[in-house]
C-alpha cells in the first residue's frame, strides 16, 4: 500500500530480534574445587604484585571473570586457566597443586557435592520373550 507521501509501508516492518530472552541467572554454589582454584589463584596474582584489572588486561579476560574465578564461583575453560598462567608466568600445574588435597570421590567423602547425577527414571520396558 502507497501513502500519500509516496512511501509503501508494507515493505517496512520492525526488525525482530533472533535472540530469545535469557532467563534470570541463578548463582551458582561453589564447591570445594572451584573455591580452592579461586584462592590459588589470588595468592598467585597477589605474589606477582597485580591488581584483578592488570591481570584481566594481561590475560585479555574480563575483571568480573576473575573475580568470580578467585572467589570460586566460576568454572574457567582449561583455555582462560592457560592464558592466566601464561601471564603469571606459572605452569597449570603450579595453580592446581591446592586443588589436588580438596579433590575427593563422592565414595570417599558423602558430603563431596556429586558432579553430575542423572536424576530422570526411565520407564521399564518389559521385554518380549524370543521364542523360535
Amino acid at each position: 500500500m502507497t501513502t500519500a507521501d509516496g512511501n509503501n509501508e508494507t515493505t517496512r516492518r520492525p526488525a525482530q530480534s533472533s535472540k530469545t530472552p535469557k532467563a534470570a541467572s541463578t548463582p551458582r554454589e561453589a564447591n570445594a574445587v572451584s573455591v580452592a582454584l579461586g584462592q590459588s589463584l589470588k595468592a598467585l596474582r597477589i605474589a606477582r604484585d597485580l591488581s584483578q584489572e592488570q591481570l584481566a588486561g594481561e590475560a585479555e579476560v574480563d575483571r568480573t571473570l576473575l573475580s568470580r574465578i578467585e572467589r570460586g564461583v566460576s568454572n574457567p575453560s582449561l583455555l582462560t586457566l592457560s592464558v592466566i598462567c601464561y601471564c603469571l608466568k606459572i605452569t597449570l600445574s603450579e595453580l592446581l597443586e591446592p586443588v589436588k588435597k580438596n579433590v575427593k570421590p563422592s565414595w570417599v567423602d558423602p558430603k563431596t557435592p556429586v558432579r553430575r547425577k542423572n536424576g530422570a527414571t526411565p520407564p521399564r520396558v518389559a521385554r518380549k520373550s524370543r521364542l523360535r
